[in-house]
C-alpha cells in the first residue's frame, strides 16, 4: 500500500510529489500526460526564477527533479485514473488498463480540460481544422487565416502564438471586451495582423473535409462567414473529475476544500486547477500541490 496516490502529473502533482517522496512518504503518480496543460503554454513569463520558459520546458525541468527521488516515489505517465473510492482500511484507485491501486491519502491534481463551443461542425472537423491547442498546431497555418473563439488567456495566448505564422487571426469574442490579463492585451493591440470582433457569437464550423469557414453572429447584425482554415476553440476549462464521486463540488463542477486543501472526505486532498480556491495560474498551481503535500504528512502523522 502506498501513502499516498497523487492523481494528476501537471505543476500540482508533480510538486506534490516532490514533497511528499522528500518526505519519503511511499508516492505514486498517475498522470494521463506530464505537465498537463502547463506543456501547452507557448511563453510562460510569470513562474519565479524564469524571464521566459516554454509550458514544454518548464514540464521537462519538472520531470528532471523528479527523476532524482526515485526511492520514495514511482511516476506512471500515460496511467489514466477511471474511479477513486474508499474502503474501511484505504483508497483504491483503478485506471484505465484495470490496475487498482491502494494508499492511506490521495491528492487529486488532475486540473482541467477545454471546453467545447457544442456548435454545428465542432466535433465533425476536430483535428481537421478544429483544435484546441494553439502551441501543437500553429505551425499547420503558416500564412493562413484562422479564427480563436474567446477572450481570455488561453485565447490571447493562442492567438498570439498563431500571429506569428499566420497571415491573418481572427479573435471571436461573446464580450464586450476581451477579460485577459493587461500584458497580453497589449500585445494583442501591437499584432497588426490580430483583428478582434467583440459582442460576436459563434454559430457553425463550416467545411468539406477540412474547415473552411467559420460563421458568426454579431449581436443585432445578421449572420456572415469568415473564410477561415482553421478555428481554434478557446473558451475556457472544465475540472477533469469524471473518476471522482466522493467530493463535493461548487456550481463550477470544482471540488470544495477547506484551508488545508482537504475535501470533505478525510484523508482525501485536491490541489491546483481542479480545486475552488481561487487563482488558475502555474505557480499556484504549484504551491498548492506543495501546500497538499504537506497536509498529507501532517494527516498521516496524527493516523499513527
Amino acid at each position: 500500500m502506498y501513502d499516498v496516490i497523487i492523481i494528476g502529473a501537471g505543476p500540482a502533482g508533480m510538486t506534490a510529489a516532490i514533497y511528499t517522496a522528500r518526505k519519503r512518504l511511499n508516492t505514486l503518480v498517475l498522470g494521463k500526460e506530464a505537465g498537463g496543460q502547463m506543456v501547452w503554454s507557448s511563453d510562460v513569463e510569470n513562474y519565479t526564477g524564469f524571464s521566459v520558459i516554454t509550458g514544454a520546458e518548464l514540464t521537462l525541468k519538472f520531470q528532471e527533479h523528479l527523476a532524482t527521488l526515485k526511492d520514495s516515489l514511482e511516476v506512471k505517465i500515460g496511467s489514466e485514473v477511471v474511479s477513486l473510492e474508499k474502503n474501511i482500511t484505504s483508497f483504491v484507485v483503478e485506471d484505465t488498463a484495470g490496475n487498482q491501486y491502494f494508499s492511506k491519502a490521495v491528492i487529486i491534481a488532475s486540473g482541467r480540460s477545454p471546453k467545447h463551443l457544442g456548435i454545428p461542425g465542432e466535433s465533425e472537423f476536430f483535428g481537421h481544422g478544429v483544435a484546441t491547442c494553439a502551441t501543437c498546431d500553429a505551425p499547420l497555418y503558416k500564412k493562413k487565416t484562422v479564427a480563436v473563439v474567446g477572450g481570455g488567456n488561453s485565447a490571447l495566448d493562442a492567438a498570439l502564438a498563431l500571429s506569428k505564422v499566420a497571415t491573418l487571426v481572427y479573435i471571436i469574442d461573446i464580450n464586450q471586451s476581451l477579460v485577459g490579463d493587461v500584458v497580453l492585451k497589449q500585445k494583442i493591440e501591437n499584432s497588426p495582423n490580430v483583428k478582434i470582433l467583440n459582442n460576436t457569437k459563434s454559430t457553425a464550423i463550416l467545411g468539406d473535409k477540412v474547415v473552411t469557414g467559420l460563421e458568426i453572429e454579431p449581436f443585432g447584425k445578421p449572420r456572415e462567414v469568415l473564410k477561415v482554415d482553421g478555428v481554434f476553440i478557446e473558451i475556457g476549462y472544465e475540472p477533469n473529475h469524471k473518476f471522482d464521486e466522493l467530493t463535493e463540488k461548487n456550481a463550477k463542477g470544482e471540488i470544495k476544500v477547506d484551508a488545508d486543501l482537504m475535501t470533505n472526505v478525510p484523508g482525501l486532498f485536491a490541489a491546483g486547477d481542479i480545486n475552488d480556491a481561487w487563482g488558475e495560474q502555474i505557480i499556484i498551481a504549484a504551491g498548492e500541490g506543495a501546500k497538499a503535500a504537506m497536509a498529507v504528512s501532517d494527516y498521516l502523522n496524527k493516523l499513527k
